[in-house]
């Protein structure tokens, strides 16, 4: 692969060379992080300097130790198993955006009515729906774009008064910047994280439901440049359950729901582990927070392998005080929060790569 290299010469281990590659990928597409007796080789297309690629990853390594990943259980799945390209009729309709047919369609139906029996109605959670569309306000208050800048699509509207004496059927080849000139930003931006809309509608749910526990099914959007594929996708579907309330009970729940995630993918009968995570934050203190979620054991995922590679697709999270404090929850008698979210596309494509759909539980 030729383009900007940089070597960084201290150690670093794997999980964390691997976040490196795939904050990176959100920016510049085809990556490669080659880890070396003594740190990493990156490789990223043109694009930056040599010199701005190695701030880059100094500022993600900084202050990097190793931690040892936990894992949970490792699921061999059922015996005689065997991985393939999935049949799969979805259409690309832009970048990380499919078009789905009828066997698609039917699969994803039996992936969510499996997840809306076994943890809404299992846990008796409210079952809510979440919309496209949140209000930007919300990502601000929850600290999303100084964790992930990158990821948010944005939400475009026509000028009040855009009649400048060029209308839209009117412009040329070549007139993009016309085009432009009709719109602003909105108030509103595309859901990139569905527990957001419970936390920023607590009072209202909470007064209406009399519970701290919620289920909530979605679409989600988010913007991954480069990073496109089929399974990364720019725009899916994920379930959540949402926990709020007293740190004890919290706890309590996060472990209730992490059983019940280890329980529900062992009869699925997919390989998969479950071990300890982190995401790829590209913030101001990207190698703190990824070091605080693998030590507190904040983040696990269950991870089912494809390829060579492996794709995650469940994850479970405690956040500790961190939304009770930016949404004004303390009030409601929450301390701290918690979710567990399965992407059902990513469970979807594992399922139908195993050929277990139709056979599963």
């Amino acid at each position: 692969m030729t383009g900007v290299r940089y070597r960084y010469e201290r150690p670093v281990d794997a999980g964390a060379a691997d976040e490196l590659r795939k904050a990176l990928a959100f920016h510049y597409g085809d990556v490669t992080v080659e880890r070396l007796d003594k740190g990493v080789d990156v490789v990223v297309p043109a694009g930056p300097t040599e010199r701005e690629l190695g701030e880059m990853v100094r500022h993600f390594l900084r202050g990097h130790r190793e931690v040892a990943a936990t894992v949970i259980t490792e699921h061999p799945g059922r015996p005689g198993l065997s991985c393939a390209l999935p049949d799969d009729d979805r259409i690309a309709v832009a970048r990380g955006a499919y078009l789905h047919g009828p066997e698609w369609t039917a699969a994803m139906d039996h992936v969510r009515r499996l997840c809306r029996e076994r943890f809404a109605e299992t846990f008796g959670a409210p079952l809510l729906a979440g919309s496209a569309q949140i209000a930007r306000d919300v990502l601000v208050r929850a600290g999303y774009y100084q964790k992930f800048p990158n990821l948010v699509n944005a939400v475009a509207r026509i000028r009040d008064r855009y009649w400048d004496g060029v209308t839209v059927s009117q412009l040329r080849p070549n007139q993009t910047e016309a085009l432009d000139s009709f719109y602003a930003p909105a108030d509103t931006v595309l859901t990139p994280v569905t527990c957001y809309h419970v936390y920023a509608n607590a009072a209202e749910l909470k007064d209406r439901y009399d519970t701290g526990l919620f289920a909530i099914d979605g679409p989600v959007f988010r913007h991954e440049s480069h990073n496109h594929n089929a399974t990364r996708l720019g725009e899916f579907r994920m379930f959540e359950l949402v926990r709020m309330g007293s740190a004890e009970d919290v706890a309590y729940d996060y472990e209730r729901i992490l059983k019940a995630f280890t329980a529900f993918f062992a009869e699925l009968d997919v390989p998969h582990r479950i071990v300890s995570a982190s995401d790829a934050f590209f913030g101001d203190a990207p190698t703190m927070t990824r070091e605080a979620q693998l030590l507190n054991k904040s983040k696990f995922e269950v991870r089912v392998p494809l390829g060579d590679g492996e794709l995650s697709v469940a994850s479970v999270n405690a956040h500790g005080e961190v939304f009770a404090d930016a949404f004004g929850l303390r009030d409601l008698g929450t301390d701290a929060t918690c979710c567990a979210g399965i992407g059902l596309d990513r469970l979807t494509y594992a399922l139908l790569s195993y050929g277990l759909l139709g056979t599963s539980v």
